[in-house]
């Protein structure tokens, strides 16, 4: 499994560079880009977790997956309470916001899914879509309130909608309500979500590698800001999933999946919402592109340390 992931991980390295290339090349603008992050947030993500629940259900799927939602919902507060502990003494309110955002929440969507998808297929899409349903509802309220902080400009109403009615959290109702119900879709309409969820992974990471070239390695990876923010996501967080997988029993691809999403980049989506919220938005940037870079080395690593404790 080791060299799946591998594989996987070499695969969207490559789908960066691409995104990279083009980018440099002018091929691809600011429009261009923007375009493809409207594309991803509102059609094909939601797409991909709507087809993740599109599977048949059994007592002991939903058994497990109730295990793997409390599992998610504990996770998620010890990394709210990290946040808090170790940025507490943070002066820039806007810096701190981000730095706590980015810690909290991870990628599951543009990058967890596809990887999931390619390692385990549909049975473990749906273990993927139930540990990430928490953080996403989480990101939605509590990091949208985080963001927001003292300066809520938004109606009570607007702010609701952001949080409930956004592209991702109908996309999870939906889901639910298939999985649920055992409705059968025509097979025009699963083979659409077919179709764009394969194209996830590639818009994706197209569009991480656009910010990379935007942004610049350098200007990146000279931001100190930047440094322990990502000592916490990618390496800090996986060690605390291995140690709490010590207390409980999942099922190896359980366990795999989810040693495998703790180690996961910032959340992509952290840069727009600071954009539109609240939060430093350059050193979003920042932290996005370094933690995606340095997430490929250590995605691999945690879970072969996983595999061999």
């Amino acid at each position: 499994m080791i060299y799946t992931l591998i594989n996987s991980i070499v695969l969207m390295a490559v789908l960066m560079a691409i995104g990279f290339y083009i980018r440099k090349k002018g091929a691809l603008s600011d429009e261009g880009e923007g375009a493809l992050i409207y594309l991803l947030v509102n059609v094909t993500n939601p797409a991909m977790i709507i087809n993740a629940m599109n599977i048949d259900s059994s007592p002991g799927q939903l058994k497990n997956g109730v295990v793997i939602v409390t599992v998610a919902v504990m996770f998620d507060i010890l990394l709210f309470l990290l946040g808090k502990i170790f940025f507490f003494k943070v002066k820039d309110d806007e810096k701190k916001k981000i730095m706590r955002f980015s810690i909290a929440f991870m990628n599951g969507g543009f990058m967890g899914f596809p990887l999931i998808a390619q390692l385990y297929g549909s049975q473990g899409m749906f273990y993927a879509t139930m540990f990430y349903i928490p953080n996403m509802a989480f990101m939605w309220t509590y990091g949208l309130k985080l963001l927001l902080g003292n300066n809520e400009n938004k109606g009570t109403g607007k702010l609701l909608k952001s949080m409930f009615l956004n592209p991702g959290m109908i996309a999870i109702y939906a889901g639910l309500i298939l999985y649920g119900t055992q409705l059968e879709l025509p097979m025009f309409a699963t083979r659409l979500l077919e179709l764009l969820t394969n194209t996830t992974t590639v818009i994706s990471m197209i569009i991480v590698g656009s910010k990379v070239a935007t942004i610049g390695l350098r200007e990146s990876f000279v931001s100190g800001d930047a440094y322990f923010a990502t000592f916490l996501r990618i390496i800090i967080s996986p060690v605390i999933m291995i140690i709490m997988l010590k207390f409980v029993e999942l099922g190896q691809m359980i366990e795999e999946i989810f040693v495998i999403y703790a180690s996961l980049p910032v959340a992509a989506l952290s840069t727009i919402m600071a954009q539109k919220y609240g939060g430093d938005s350059q050193l979003s940037s920042k932290l996005v592109v370094i933690t995606h870079l340095l997430s490929l080395l250590t995605i691999p690593a945690f879970f072969w340390l996983y595999t061999i404790i």
